[in-house]
């Protein structure tokens, strides 16, 4: 018979073993940060994986959709229809690139670019709440520890 698997919402956490849980409570710290910045973004109607766009856009770090999807993370489809509800927002605007017909080159729109500075500010606010309580060597730790663990994975084994 097989031991079920509690929630890592209500486990002790005494009781949870790195080796099965390390990805669920990743996976639920990252819903739960995404739920909180929704939520801080609604005013904004924007969504955790739109404010990202706008972002990266803003700061120049990448202007396609598949530099995009590479430093999201995310699929391609789901990208493009990421970006079509931002350009329907008038968020984003997307210009054919001079030197290769077939690429497509995406910049903030004035709307977006007046968004951008109001953005980060609300979504800190989430990271701050997640991380209240903790000190600054503990705040430093989580980051190299999560480095360190995203490091071994990219190390060929």
């Amino acid at each position: 018979m097989q031991q079920s698997m509690p929630s890592v919402q209500n486990a002790d956490p005494e009781t949870l073993v790195a080796k099965q849980d390390l990805g669920r409570l990743i996976s639920f710290l990252r819903s739960k940060i995404a739920t909180h910045i929704d939520a801080q973004l609604d005013c904004m109607d924007l969504t955790s994986a739109q404010y990202i766009v706008v972002v990266l856009l803003a700061r120049g770090s990448v202007n396609t959709l598949a530099g995009l999807s590479d430093h999201m993370v995310y699929d391609k489809g789901a990208m493009s229809r990421l970006l079509k509800r931002l350009e329907e927002k008038d968020l984003i605007e997307k210009t054919q690139c001079e030197f290769d017909k077939r690429s497509t080159l995406l910049s903030l729109s004035d709307k977006g670019k007046a968004l951008y500075p109001q953005i980060m500010p609300l979504v800190n606010q989430v990271y701050e709440k997640a991380l209240s309580g903790f000190s600054e060597n503990e705040k430093h730790s989580v980051m190299d520890l999560l480095n360190r663990a995203i490091n071994n994975l990219d190390t060929p084994s």
